[in-house]
């Protein structure tokens, strides 16, 4: 009888694996438009930078403020986001942000003067608020746990393909400069606006509310999904207070450690392109070189989620990357040669969209139930506060030092931050009872609050 049960279990598996990788066909390619797209979205004010300071006559600082005011639309706006996709339907919200993004990003390649451009930045960001949220909730509702890592993975390779394709069409947009009357600038607003009106369509054509609706699944397929995502919210149900997140200091200290890798990836986005214009780059040469760290670190997260199966070997790869890219950026800053001084800025880029998928598997790892979907979307809200503050300190560093090399300093003392942050994690961690972690008693209701990060 044991035997039947193991044969029959075996098929069922493959018939789920099978059921996975079609789901996975079918929706992931969209999703990771979107956040292609997103990236984009956020990146191309590096590229537009180059010439619109000088057509509007701003000054750099007065531009790395009205750019960044872009986060805080999106942190004013992001948990309301949320709650609407929970009422009105992941799709269907998705639908709206990309459109009302879309459009208000056309909107800044006619940008009159410094005013109009923060305006518009601000509500850029408002408009995309939630964004990234909406989706981790779709694909909740396909994706059961033990395939969600995989589909998150996929989603999160967006990140480094849209700096990507950001960096090589942001530099040959900017030659573009003259044509049809409109500055280079202007392109870079208005094509990278457009696409995400035409993913407005694709979404609601290709995207399906939720399985129930999809008509790519039968009935048969739909029950079997059903019954596995099922399984998972009971087996994950636990009772909370959703404000307890406010007082839990493992929530505020992951939310300090994702704040500073924030602030590294957008100072590195934001003012790379500026960097590379300083050693003699056109416009199209620029967007090659930028391109290239990106699409190296898109391979990397090809193959890092598999190796993220324990806490120890998570915080270890990830004091040792952050080490890495934290002595790249200082060597940069060092080196007389332009080639050398690219290498370096080249070699440690991919480190900062590595530090990712390490940070987001411990907060999993410590939080359960109904206190991780709060205490993850407090990290995050609080993190975009990162990208705010490097838009403002690059130029600030760049202006006191008298060299736009020296701000890469920056996003070297955020990794150095990081890897000591790992390092503490990991001598905390061991000290922690292994059963606390395990059964998550840390986190019930009435239970004391052992602090796993302190």
């Amino acid at each position: 009888m044991r035997q039947s049960n193991g044969e029959n279990m075996k098929p069922n598996r493959e018939s789920g694996d099978a059921l996975m990788n079609r789901i996975m066909w079918h929706i992931m390619p969209v999703l990771m438009g979107l956040m292609m797209l997103s990236v984009i979205d956020r990146s191309n004010v590096g590229y537009a930078k180059l010439q619109m300071v000088g057509g509007l006559g701003m000054s750099e600082t007065m531009y790395g403020l009205a750019s960044s005011l872009f986060f805080i639309g999106y942190l004013l706006f992001e948990i309301p986001s949320a709650l609407a996709a929970h009422k009105l339907g992941a799709r269907l919200w998705l639908a709206r942000i990309l459109l009302t993004w879309g459009v208000l990003t056309v909107a800044l390649g006619f940008s009159m003067n410094g005013s109009v451009f923060a305006g518009l930045r601000f509500l850029v960001g408002s408009a995309e608020a939630g964004a990234y949220p909406v989706m981790i909730f779709y694909l909740t509702l396909w994706f059961p746990k033990r395939r969600r890592v995989q589909a998150v993975a996929l989603l999160t390779i967006g990140s480094p393909l849209g700096n990507m394709f950001g960096s090589l069409f942001g530099g040959i947009l900017l030659d573009l400069d003259g044509m049809l009357g409109l500055a280079g600038w202007q392109w870079v607003f208005i094509a990278t606006g457009a696409p995400a009106a035409i993913l407005f369509f694709l979404v609601l054509k290709y995207l399906p509310d939720n399985p129930s609706a999809a008509k790519f699944l039968s009935a048969e397929e739909k029950t079997l999904l059903a019954e596995e995502l099922g399984r998972d919210e009971t087996a994950s149900t636990i009772h909370t207070n959703p404000l307890r997140v406010l007082i839990d200091l493992r929530v505020w200290w992951f939310a300090i450690v994702y704040t500073m890798i924030i602030l590294s990836l957008y100072g590195i986005i934001y003012w790379l392109p500026t960097v590379v214009k300083g050693f003699g780059a056109t416009g199209t040469q620029n967007g090659m070189l930028n391109a290239l760290p990106w699409g190296v670190a898109a391979v990397f997260l090809l193959g890092l989620p598999r190796h993220l199966r324990e806490h120890r070997t998570v915080l270890v790869g990830m004091a040792g990357i952050a080490l890495f890219g934290m002595m790249s950026f200082f060597t940069s800053t060092l080196l007389t040669q332009n080639w050398m001084r690219y290498v370096a800025l080249a070699v440690g880029t991919p480190c900062v969209s590595l530090m990712f998928p390490c940070f987001w598997y411990l907060p999993s790892q410590i939080f359960r139930g109904a206190h991780a979907a709060t205490a993850i979307a407090a990290i995050s809200t609080i993190g975009s506060l990162g990208g705010f503050v490097a838009q403002n300190l690059m130029p600030w560093v760049a202006s006191w030092s008298g060299s736009a090399l020296a701000a890469m300093a920056v996003p070297a003392i955020s990794l150095g931050f990081l890897a000591v942050s790992a390092l503490g994690m990991l001598a905390t961690w061991r000290v922690l009872p292994k059963a606390d972690l395990e059964s998550g008693i840390i986190l019930r209701e009435g239970s004391v609050q052992r602090q796993a990060i302190s």
